[in-house]
């Protein structure tokens, strides 16, 4: 079984991991685009960032940061619409999510001893087993958050799955739902505390497939 979800795994990585790490990277820079923003640009300091309480004009930055993460430059040409670029998100980040589910399975220890050599990183027994600890260890410990922006980004790359998600909740308005996974998605339901790990499950995304692609490129090398 672990053979089988290890193939998953190996199979969905290696030609989607860096639309993987696209996708993270952008992410977690969006996480604090607010106070970047402010940095940046003082005179926003008394407007509102898209997302909290209104609207504002986006630094050409941000603009294009958004526009990679959400359709990887191809924007719909309305709205709700879709778009190639859309899509591709759309597919990358469900392979995304059993990529983490299957990353799990894999993971998951016979042991106790296993389990704390798992959740440690060595620094002392070369490269190849600090990458390889790395991808292990960070793996686990961002899965959780991974997963729910995977899953809650969803909701605005297929409409269906939208109305089925949207369906779960049926007792609460619908502007009160997309705040709902609008907070999800980005980590503002816990304020400061939860946005730091958002930040860093996002960072850890983007790496993760890199440092894949590293232990994958090391292997073929031995054989």
């Amino acid at each position: 079984m672990r053979k089988f979800f290890h193939q998953i795994h190996l199979w969905l990585s290696i030609p989607l991991g860096i639309l993987i790490s696209v996708i993270c990277l952008t992410g977690a820079i969006l996480v604090f685009e607010k106070e970047i923003t402010q940095i940046m640009y003082p005179e926003t300091r008394t407007t509102q960032v898209e997302g909290q309480h209104g609207r504002k004009q986006r630094p050409e930055f941000f603009r294009q940061v958004r526009a990679l993460h959400r359709w990887l430059l191809d924007a719909p040409a309305k709205k709700g619409e879709s778009s190639a670029g859309k899509t591709v998100v759309g597919i990358t980040t469900v392979a995304m999510t059993v990529i983490l589910i299957s990353g799990v399975i894999i993971w998951f220890p016979r042991n106790r001893r296993t389990l704390k050599n798992r959740l440690q990183i060595s620094c002392t027994k070369g490269w190849r087993r600090f990458w390889y600890d790395s991808h292990v260890a960070l793996g686990f410990y961002s899965t959780l958050f991974l997963l729910i922006m995977a899953l809650t980004g969803l909701t605005w790359s297929f409409s269906g799955y939208r109305t089925f998600m949207y369906d779960l909740f049926s007792g609460l308005p619908v502007d009160n739902l997309r705040r709902f996974f609008y907070s999800l998605h980005t980590g503002t339901w816990g304020g400061l505390t939860t946005r730091i790990l958002y930040f860093l499950a996002a960072l850890i995304g983007g790496i993760l497939p890199l440092s894949g692609y590293y232990l994958w490129w090391k292997k073929q090398k031995r054989k």
